[in-house]
């Protein structure tokens, strides 16, 4: 909590400092351009990098986008794309952290929602440097293997993306708490949370191939976007304004 002192006048003429206890506020209309520019990293990035698993799941031969996970599509021929998809979304991300610390500071998720933007900038990179092992159905004529090490660390760190993404909601759910102007975002954040964390548990259910599973996934995903586009729409508007 930040502490202003102002001066009043006394009762002998003079003046005595008067303390006035203000709660910092997530404004748009405070942050600097280059803050508004690192905070909108990660939701361009969130935007791209749907725009190009969409593409590449529906272009793909024999990969069926309502069966199978996004990180499939790093196998086979082409599968650099979606490697570089990754990355490319996780750098973003990493520069959001940045952009969301100076945005926040002082007050609540000053400190916790950047470290988990970091810690799902860099599980996204990896991800992107270690791909997953094939799967049934795809790639076409692939062989089933015993599970691989890269596989795994591959699962730890989408395993670690998602969670963090999903505490974020919550974290940032805190700080919207405190700031009377962001009071009415809690629910949608916190509903964002549940939901991140509810699909991906269906994902995992379905055995992450098969089903629906790729809905699944898609969505749990996907709604974090739709939550960071919000955000950053109100927070340009503040500065517009």
């Amino acid at each position: 909590m930040t502490t202003l002192r102002t001066q009043a006048p006394s009762t002998n003429g003079g003046v005595s400092p008067t303390v006035v206890n203000a709660r910092p506020q997530l404004d748009g209309a405070r942050l600097s351009p280059a803050t508004l520019a690192l905070i909108g990293c990660s939701t361009v990035g969130g935007i791209l990098f749907a725009i190009v698993y969409l593409i590449e799941g529906a272009t793909r031969p024999g990969y069926i986008a309502w069966q199978q996970a996004i990180s499939a599509l790093s196998l086979g021929p082409g599968g650099w794309v979606q490697q570089a998809n990754f990355v490319f979304f996780g750098v973003l991300t990493l520069c959001s952290a940045v952009g969301w610390r100076w945005a926040l500071t002082p007050g609540a998720a000053a400190t916790w929602y950047p470290v988990l933007k970091f810690t799902t900038g860099l599980g996204l990179i990896m991800d992107g440097f270690l791909s997953q092992d094939p799967t049934s159905g795809y790639p076409v004529g692939a062989t089933l293997v015993a599970p691989t090490l890269h596989a795994g660390i591959h699962t730890i760190f989408a395993v670690v993306s998602i969670t963090s993404i999903a505490l974020g909601d919550f974290v940032l759910a805190r700080r919207f708490f405190q700031d009377r102007r962001w009071r009415g975002w809690v629910i949608p954040a916190v509903i964002t949370g549940l939901l991140t964390i509810v699909f991906i548990a269906l994902f995992g259910a379905s055995g992450a191939s098969g089903g629906i599973a790729g809905i699944y996934e898609r969505v749990s995903t996907g709604i974090n976007s739709i939550l960071s586009v919000a955000i950053l729409a109100r927070l340009l508007l503040d500065r517009r304004r």
